[in-house]
């Protein structure tokens, strides 16, 4: 059965990235699917939005620019609905510590420092702190994060977010890193192409599907995992196939 990840959280549900959304993805998915930044000073933060904080929050400026103190400080669920007004951005320990041990994480990172590997480093200790090295898989679009990760502790399960690269070059950097989960885009949603990936022992998830008939044709493909902002949604359509 394939894999119901919660994108963001469940970001058709709640506030994406929230603890409000992930208290309501928790009830309908397997995996949860969330983005971490660190703060200024070096507090892991749960957001996705790497450019600026504007379109979730009542601040501005970007995460890895502001203090840990000023960024609890924002409103990051009345954007969503009223009802959310005061919600916090959660820190990565948080959002761990909420999640039932019956379900698996998907972190995506959304920061490189060329110049340190305390952000991987950070990452990796609360992955073991919380016993989930059995459960989780690290996911980041830059090469450079996954080598890191892999020099400092192989054991953690990595993968390689396709984004915008052609299906050849995407392949091949899968294969060339030694991962073993895929997460790609419409353009690798093909059969031949998840089928290469089973054959080499990588996992595929695909990003993304939020309506019934889409996730079916996504399904159909035979892919392990499917992401979208309604788990509720492609929990109720995996339970009819039962």
């Amino acid at each position: 059965m394939v894999i119901n990840i919660a994108h963001r959280g469940g970001a058709g549900l709640a506030p994406e990235n929230t603890l409000s959304c992930f208290s309501e993805g928790i009830k309908y998915a397997d995996m949860i699917e969330f983005d971490i930044q660190p703060s200024s000073d070096h507090h892991l933060m749960v957001f996705h939005d790497r450019g600026s904080i504007e379109r979730t929050t009542n601040g501005q400026g970007r995460i890895p620019e502001l203090p840990f103190k000023h960024l609890r400080s924002l409103d990051a669920g009345s954007w969503f609905q009223d009802r959310y007004r005061g919600e916090q951005i959660p820190t990565l320990s948080e959002v761990l510590c909420i999640i039932p041990a019956s379900l698996q994480i998907n972190v995506e990172l959304k920061f490189y420092d060329n110049r340190s590997d305390w952000f991987e480093k950070s990452i990796i200790s609360l992955i073991h702190k919380h016993k989930l090295e059995n459960r989780s898989v690290v996911m980041a679009k830059h090469i450079e994060n996954i080598q890191r990760i892999q020099n400092i502790d192989k054991s953690v399960n990595c993968g390689l977010l396709q984004k915008d690269r052609p299906n050849k070059e995407y392949f091949d950097l899968l294969l060339d890193l030694e991962v073993k989960t895929a997460q790609i885009r419409k353009r690798a949603l093909k059969s031949a192409f998840i089928q290469q990936c089973h054959d080499h022992d990588i996992q595929v998830f695909y990003f993304y599907a939020d309506e019934p008939q889409e996730m079916q044709q996504a399904i159909r493909k035979d892919i392990d995992g499917l992401l979208t902002n309604f788990p509720d949604r492609l929990h109720a359509l995996l339970s009819k196939k039962e």
